[in-house]
């Protein structure tokens, strides 16, 4: 009887090893830029309404692997595993010989196997890297940071709208080598053309095309929306009792001691809105922007509680971006009637990994299915701003088009593109209040959009800076 138990003991340890060596090498092919930071947020602010898709590619490209791995450590240890470990010494002309482990089978195997494969994926995961950060202290905040107030933000007597597109892991890297782009051909020209164009303003690290480099914690979708709007990066704990990150537990504003775009304009009485074609409770996005600014939040559920569709027509994320562009417009126009200026946020998914999500209209001119989608996501965006420029509202509105962050299914790009090349965030600001000429050779991060999404609405700026004020 203990040899039965001692055995499913042993099974279910040789499984958890298991789980870590192939959840290790998946982690490594797919999200090896990741940080153990980004799992912890997600676990602490939420999961739910992640895309079938995703799961789907993670259980189908994981289960055969785990069976492999399992059925052979359980071979090897539950069959091989048989003899004890003896120590033989040899001293002179006398033998020694010591029994150091009388247990002649599998524990030792077992135990061995489980600190290798756990030691393995607390550095794959990064989690020796988080525990070393989270363990050091830094004056940063105290030293740099200061938080904005509308103490030092003048906007002008005639406030503009505010439309701000966020697009799902767009980068300029899908742009021409010519322009500077990584592609040997632009599989997204309408975007492209928008970068060109001399009446838009688009900031590059180089001296052609470029953008934002990506910083830690600033990585993923909700961490990006909360840099680009709120200037800082997302941790998933507050080290000081003062400091503006944190994470939601539900009760107050998300990041409370933080200063955001949404507060800003709402002092400013503006009327804001999100549109997002998930589930807003997806990594803490409809809590927060709720919580700074009061934004009304369309998003899945908002779709369906309202008669816009049905739960069986859910597909990828939510609905698609076809259904996003059309809605929006509705909103917009709503907005846009009402005697307040007004922030529309719109934030896509069809670029998502794995592959994105190839509308049933859109062209199929590319063997990749991902270049046909971010070929199709540039062609709908361009269109929705050239329908923007058809409206009565246009001329007293600024449009900023962001990336949220770069994209991450790695094997999109091996191949594609030059090993060195330098992968950015895109960006292009649309009929801004005011002109930049210092908008080439400019190293900068995601977090430096908040202050420059202000300016662009004409709002004067003490110091020209929020984020780091020294």
């Amino acid at each position: 009887m203990k040899k039965k138990i001692r055995n499913v003991i042993i099974t279910l340890f040789i499984f958890v090893a298991s789980l870590f060596l192939v959840g290790s090498n998946y982690f490594l092919n797919n999200y090896a830029d990741e940080s153990f930071d980004q799992i912890l947020y997600y676990a602490m602010n939420g999961v739910s309404g992640t895309s079938k898709n995703v799961i789907k590619d993670i259980i189908f490209s994981n289960i055969i692997p785990l069976i492999i791995v399992f059925i052979v450590l359980s071979y090897v240890i539950l069959n091989n595993c048989r003899y004890k470990l003896v120590l033989k010494l040899k001293i002179r002309s006398r033998k020694i010989s010591k029994q150091i482990y009388p247990i002649k089978h599998k524990v030792l195997c077992t135990i061995l196997i489980f600190i290798v494969s756990f030691g393995i994926a607390i550095k794959v995961f990064k989690v020796d890297r988080y525990l070393i950060n989270i363990t050091q202290e830094t004056n940063l905040y105290e030293k740099y940071y200061v938080g904005a107030d509308s103490s030092y933000i003048t906007f002008p007597e005639n406030k503009r709208n505010l439309i701000f597109i966020s697009l799902e892991s767009m980068e300029t890297t899908m742009c021409s080598e010519a322009n500077g782009g990584g592609w040997k051909y632009s599989i997204i020209p309408e975007l492209e053309e928008l970068l060109l164009d001399e009446k838009n303003i688009s900031f590059s690290n180089t001296d052609k095309l470029g953008g934002a480099l990506q910083q830690i914690d600033t990585h993923f979708t909700s961490a990006a929306l909360v840099a680009q709007t709120a200037g800082i990066p997302l941790k998933t704990n507050a080290v000081t009792d003062d400091a503006v990150t944190g994470r939601y537990n539900g009760n107050g504003r998300y990041l409370e001691n933080a200063y955001t775009l949404g507060d800003v304009l709402k002092e400013q009485g503006y009327n804001l809105e999100i549109m997002m074609g998930s589930n807003g409770s997806f990594g803490g996005r409809k809590e927060y922007f709720r919580t700074n600014g009061d934004y009304k939040v369309f998003d899945l559920g908002y779709a369906i509680e309202t008669g816009k569709m049905t739960e069986s027509e859910v597909v990828w994320w939510g609905f698609e971006d076809d259904r996003l562009y059309k809605w929006a417009k509705e909103e917009i126009l709503d907005l846009a009637s009402q005697d307040k200026p007004f922030n529309f946020i719109l934030q896509t998914a069809d670029t998502h990994f794995p592959d994105g999500y190839l509308s049933s209209n859109a062209e199929r001119k590319y063997d990749s299915q991902y270049e046909n989608v971010y070929a199709d996501a540039s062609k709908k965006v361009y269109e929705f701003i050239q329908w923007l420029k058809t409206q009565d509202f246009y001329d007293n509105t600024t449009i900023v088009i962001l990336g949220d962050h770069l994209g991450k299914q790695k094997d999109f790009y091996q191949g594609r593109i030059d090993k060195d090349y330098k992968r950015t965030v895109y960006n292009v600001i649309i009929n801004s209040a005011i002109n930049s000429e210092n908008i080439k050779n400019r190293q900068y991060s995601t977090m430096d959009y908040y202050p420059t999404i202000l300016a662009s609405l004409g709002a004067k700026i003490e110091g020209d800076r929020l984020r780091t004020w020294n």
